[in-house]
């Protein structure tokens, strides 16, 4: 049959062979997601997947987050600040997870109460006592790692500057133009002469 033996009412009514796709997602929208996914993944995704998903199993967030505000001896910190320099910390350091988990532990079973009671007990393990200073490193720098290896997490957040907080502003190029303050008054030289009329 030919197109032609149809009646133009039934051409017109008939119902398409593809779906219609559902309303405000093209074909352009989806094929471009499932490309920048795939990029996502070839570059690392499942890396990052799968290294958080480890990290998880030795020591939860919320348990680091109660460890952070312990060995900092600051509450209340970030959870969300807190989740980023436990993945980085991880990443960083394959044994950190265990080590934390370990320093942790330790402080639940000995009861300790305060950061100073654990740093002045004579018995302390030095990994543990080197962990809880990876810890308050990173919180109070606001990085991680050291030198070519150094990831910053938090610059303006970091726990330095907590004790001048609105004393002094974090040092960045200033808040706003002439913030330095005002432009010195030069004296005249008394070398200089003055024109005269």
């Amino acid at each position: 049959m030919t197109s032609s033996s149809f009646p133009k009412s039934a051409v017109l009514c008939a119902k398409p062979l593809v779906p219609a796709m559902p309303a405000g997602i093209s074909r352009r929208n989806l094929l471009g997601a499932a490309a920048a996914t795939g990029v996502a993944l070839a570059a690392g995704g499942f890396a990052v997947l799968g290294s958080s998903n480890a990290f998880a199993a030795s020591v939860a967030a919320d348990d680091f987050l109660r460890l952070s505000e312990f060995v900092t001896g600051g509450s209340p910190l970030s959870a969300g600040l807190a989740t980023r320099y436990l993945a980085a910390l991880t990443k960083s350091d394959a044994s950190f997870a265990a080590a934390a988990q370990a320093l942790h532990q330790h402080v639940a079973s000995q009861k300790i109460s305060h950061v100073d009671d654990l740093l002045v007990a004579p018995d302390l393990d030095p990994a543990l006592r080197a962990t809880a200073t990876q810890i308050v490193s990173a919180w109070y720098l606001g990085v991680v790692g050291e030198d070519a290896d150094a990831v910053l997490i938090s610059y303006a957040n970091a726990l330095m500057y907590r004790p001048t907080a609105g004393i002094l502003d974090i040092p960045t190029y200033g808040s706003g133009p002439d913030s330095w303050g005002e432009k010195p008054v030069v004296p005249a030289s008394p070398n200089k002469k003055s024109p005269q009329a």
